[in-house]
């Protein structure tokens, strides 16, 4: 193969689209007082600064418009944290912000549906939380779906395939016994009428982050005190590990097709005597076929699976690299891509972290 046909070839393989990652500024007590955000390009490249840093605000959540010409966040003053946030919008170029929410609440976890809607949830902080929905330039802005305890709190929202539903989980605990049971519901709600129908209730012992299949039917739960997941199928009923069992990993990230669930798993570090590696799997839905996808490890280096890619050939992921000796100890965030056929992975964001709905198709 010649040279100019290996270059077309390579760049018909090089991912698409930008990635939006932020950075955290921290005051004098360790906590976050400000955040930079940041586009990069998905097959790196120059870094543009979508919002400079601002002590005492912090831009949380930022993601896509379907087709990436726009992003939605939730910003906040650090001085009302537990009372009031708004929603805002911004061209990709950094364009025009506009605020797209108004109301003495928190409105938090934008997400931006098929069908130019956003949904997000709007309520207190762990309590009188509600599923609502805005336009993307702040027209129509109304509460959707309430569901009964008060003290429910809300993940942020999913959309179905078609924009005509929304997925959600709200989790709250018993009043029962001196250690009561935490509950997680989970509803599918018609986004026209706001009709709610659960299709899921999970009882455990302490509140566990969810992550929805794209076709709403599963749910891989995973807690971060006991490191496991338990594979929840919606239809059935049928569940698969639990909270103390031994199907281990956090993380989880499903693809897009529906097909496989990546996640992050902690593997020992050969020729060391304490050293781990945060290593990225992936697996069927039932739970079979699992296999780890990095397996160079480097002691004290995590990766967690944020989004795969539209054609499921890579995953973002959000690296923690811990230094424990020489002059600058500490953590270190970086973003980066993982090519899911040669284990490959490239820098994204040398500084930084990124979330779901981080990587759009521009």
């Amino acid at each position: 193969m010649g040279a100019s046909a290996s270059a077309t070839q390579a760049a018909l393989l090089a991912p698409v689209g930008s990635v939006l990652y932020s950075q955290t500024h921290v005051d004098t007590s360790d906590s976050p007082n400000g955040t930079t955000l940041y586009r990069a390009p998905a097959a790196g490249g120059a870094v543009t600064q979508l919002i400079p840093l601002s002590l005492g605000t912090l831009d949380l959540g930022a993601r896509w418009s379907p087709y990436g010409r726009a992003v939605v966040f939730e910003r906040v003053s650090t001085k009302q944290w537990f009372t009031q946030s708004e929603i805002y919008r911004m061209d990709r170029d950094a364009g025009r912000l506009q605020q797209i929410t108004v109301g003495s609440s928190r409105h938090q976890f934008p997400v931006w549906g098929p069908s130019n809607w956003i949904a997000y949830i709007d309520g207190g902080v762990d309590t009188n939380q509600c599923l609502a929905l805005v336009r993307p330039y702040g027209e129509d802005q109304h509460i959707l779906f309430c569901p009964g305890p008060v003290d429910a709190v809300f993940q942020a929202p999913q959309w179905s395939l078609d924009g005509t539903k929304l997925f959600v989980e709200v989790h709250y605990y018993g009043t029962e016994g001196v250690n009561p049971p935490a509950y997680s519901d989970v509803y599918s709600v018609n986004a026209a009428t706001g009709k709610a129908t659960r299709i899921s209730h999970l009882t455990t012992g302490d509140v566990a982050h969810l992550e929805i299949s794209p076709d709403g039917t599963h749910g891989v739960y995973a807690w971060d005190a006991t490191t496991a997941m338990e594979i929840v199928n919606f239809t059935t009923g049928q569940t698969l590990g639990s909270e103390f069992g031994t199907l281990y990993g956090s993380s989880p990230s499903w693809s897009h097709d529906g097909r496989e669930i990546a996640f992050a798993r902690d593997v020992a570090v050969p020729g060391t005597n304490y050293g781990t590696f945060g290593a990225v799997f992936v697996m069927y839905p039932d739970g079979s076929h699992v296999r780890q996808i990095t397996t160079h490890p480097v002691a004290f280096d995590y990766y967690y699976p944020v989004q795969w890619s539209a054609d499921d050939s890579h995953v973002l992921v959000n690296c923690t690299r811990y230094v424990t000796q020489g002059t600058h100890p500490g953590q270190y965030f970086s973003v980066h891509l993982l090519d899911m056929a040669t284990q490959a992975i490239t820098n994204v964001a040398a500084n930084g972290t990124a979330n779901e709905g981080a990587w759009g198709p521009l």
